[in-house]
């Protein structure tokens, strides 16, 4: 079985970044906005589900009422649909930014020719199968 002393090659190689599609930044923002936002609503129901359970929420409430409140309760079927609209509201303008950060890009790199960036490229060299198993 041979088996090669050679290291890979490495060579420089400079790529030019021109254009993002739109359609792939919408695409990749929507996922990501979605996962964080789903993230997020998980996290914050098992935060009032642990406040609750604590008595952390009825502290709070009977803080708030020594301001001069009457009666201070959260809501949290309240609290909760206005978190789940506005979280999706905020997936929706932060997806759209990011579309519109990418026809900005597209815009600049049309006047200043991209962004260059410097890939290292290894050279991966494959025995042949004959080889492996020991055979010429």
């Amino acid at each position: 079985m041979k088996v090669s002393s050679q290291t890979p090659r490495v060579r420089r190689v400079t790529r030019v970044v021109r254009e993002i599609d739109p359609w792939s930044a919408l695409k990749v923002g929507l996922v990501f906005h979605l996962v964080i936002y789903l993230t997020l609503l998980v996290a914050s129901v098992l935060l009032w589900s642990v406040a609750s359970a604590t008595g952390t929420i009825d502290n709070i409430e009977r803080f708030l009422e020594s301001f001069g409140w009457e009666s201070f309760q959260f809501n949290g079927l309240a609290l909760f649909l206005n978190i789940l609209f506005l979280g999706l509201l905020g997936v929706v303008l932060l997806t759209a930014l990011w579309v519109l950060g990418a026809m900005v890009f597209n815009l600049i790199t049309d006047l200043v020719g991209g962004i260059r960036v410097s890939v290292l490229e290894e050279e991966v060299v494959v025995a042949p199968v004959s080889d492996q198993f020991g055979s010429q």
